[in-house]
């Protein structure tokens, strides 16, 4: 009985193993992957910025580029819009108030398929020290062959949110009477992910 045992959780293990190894992940490559924003300035142009993504997770789903789950955390006390005064003001109290804030969230509750390239993504986005429901579309923008032997895909989407949804409620007027920083923020995602799943390797696919 004993030995049967042991075998049993042996068979056990080895097919657990074997689940591990089969089973499709995403990585992203962060390195690759970029969140910016827009807001207007005076009405009349536009300000751009970039937001470090410091962590994400994508679940995977079998023979499918789309993802079952997206999370992600964004370095809002790293924010850039090459310029030094503007930084300052953006990390400071009045807008994301970094020293409580440090980051900014997206967690997933849905992932929704729109055909092989296309799905949108319904989640709950966290800045400073409230969470909204937010639902934006994303583009898978192709599939390569990876040079590990996986396979590497792209991603686009963006969304506009109304920044005093979340508390960032500055309305300060230039000289002129205009309002300085605009009240609809612009979020642009571009992502770069790689996959063990062979069956998306566009070679081996067809």
């Amino acid at each position: 009985m004993k030995r049967s045992l042991v075998l049993v959780a042996a068979a056990l293990a080895l097919f657990a193993r074997a689940a591990a190894a089969a089973a499709p992940t995403w990585t992203p490559d962060l390195v690759h992957s970029r969140a910016e924003f827009t807001v207007s300035h005076l009405v009349v142009s536009k300000v751009w910025g970039h937001i470090p993504i410091r962590q994400m997770t994508l679940g995977a789903r079998a023979g499918s580029p789309i993802p079952t789950q997206i999370d992600a955390i964004l370095d809002v006390s790293h924010e850039d819009t090459d310029n030094h005064t503007r930084d300052a003001d953006l990390r400071s109290a009045t807008y994301f108030d970094v020293e409580k804030y440090p980051t900014m969230t997206f967690r997933s509750t849905k992932v929704e398929p729109k055909g092989s390239d296309d799905f949108t993504v319904t989640g709950n986005l966290t800045i400073k020290n409230v969470t909204k429901p937010v639902t934006f579309p994303v583009h898978v923008e192709g599939v390569v062959p990876d040079e590990h032997g996986g396979v590497r895909a792209g991603y686009s989407a963006q969304l506009t949110i109304d920044r005093r949804d979340w508390g960032i409620t500055d309305n300060r007027l230039s000289a002129a009477g205009v309002l300085l920083a605009g009240y609809e923020v612009t979020i642009g995602l571009t992502v770069e992910a790689v996959s063990n799943d062979p069956s998306l390797h566009p070679q081996k696919g067809k």
